[in-house]
């Protein structure tokens, strides 16, 4: 598989190599996840077989559809996260994972559920132990209908499948809404942290379009938590947050202030949205951050006025 700019994606290991190791592992009955995570969303059950289809590739990851079936004809699918390899791509799953948690837990409406975790044994194919592998992964519930969000050349998002569908510029406001929606409602104001700005590129959202045009996005990835941060902080990033894309700017924000502060007090409700508000102007204005958009700055505070 290819990333957005046309760079193959390195692995580490052939996906035969994975099969073999995931097949012994359930086999041998040293599955700590796969199964329990499946009985985790249906019960105790008993599953009777299990089908693996690779989704999705990234930098750090593969991410396998898994569909499960159980007894009394009962059906289901997952998602198995598998780092590509026993170093800094686990690392990166690890803690990827952990984070999941923490924010699905804040926002489960808007968050993947992540279910359990463990290590998968890799042996090297020449049966030297010495140079075997443990991989980390983990499993979280399938998003039905949902596909990875991406960026046209346009600026415009898309649903990055082989046949792309190219959101409207109306559509592609509503969508950044969303992402800002999201960024808040996972901000604890008591331990003053919040996901770090996603990364469209990454294949960090999903996104499903229903036939009558509604439009659902959920978060699948997330690299860090931001610390020590309040809500005028947290704005500011939020304002600063851009790519090189091309040629252009893509900002991760919407263009137009008011679809922002509308994603506030969705968030928030309409009265902590406008001390929100209250709390990034005064920031600005004592010269604590930079006036990074004029027009954004100008629309809040008409919003405030009382």
């Amino acid at each position: 598989m290819y990333d957005f700019w046309g760079n193959e994606l390195r692995r580490f290991f052939q996906l035969e190599t994975l099969s073999s190791a995931v097949d012994h592992m359930l086999r041998t009955q040293r599955d700590k996840f796969i199964v329990p995570s499946v009985m985790a969303a249906l019960g105790p059950v008993q599953v009777k077989a299990l089908h693996f289809e690779l989704f999705q590739e990234g930098r750090f990851q593969l991410i396998f559809r898994v569909r499960a079936s159980a007894d009394k004809r009962t059906e289901a699918s997952f998602a198995l996260v598998v780092a590509k390899n026993h170093q800094e791509c686990s690392l990166v799953a690890r803690n990827e994972y952990n984070i999941l948690q923490v924010l699905h837990e804040r926002a489960p409406e808007h968050v993947v559920r992540p279910y359990r975790s463990g290590k998968i044994y890799l042996p090297d194919r020449h049966g030297r132990r010495e140079l075997g592998r443990e991989v980390f992964a983990y499993m979280t519930q399938w998003l039905e209908g949902f596909e990875e969000l991406g960026v046209d050349k346009s600026l415009q998002f898309i649903i990055n499948v082989q046949r792309r569908h190219v959101f409207s510029i109306a559509e592609t406001e509503h969508l950044k809404g969303m992402i800002a929606e999201i960024i808040v409602r996972t901000y604890d104001p008591v331990q003053h942290t919040s996901m770090d700005m996603p990364e469209i590129a990454s294949g960090d959202f999903v996104v499903r379009k229903s036939a009558r045009g509604k439009l659902q996005l959920k978060l699948i990835a997330c690299r860090r938590l931001l610390t020590r941060t309040g809500p005028a902080r947290l704005t500011d990033k939020m304002l600063q947050a851009h790519w090189s894309w091309g040629q252009r700017t893509l900002e991760l924000m919407p263009d137009d202030p008011a679809v922002f502060y509308q994603a506030l007090v969705r968030a928030l409700g309409e009265q902590a949205a406008i001390e929100w508000v209250r709390d990034y102007a005064a920031a600005v204005s004592s010269g604590k951050l930079r006036n990074r958009r004029p027009e954004y700055l100008e629309h809040l505070r008409r919003q405030v006025v009382t």
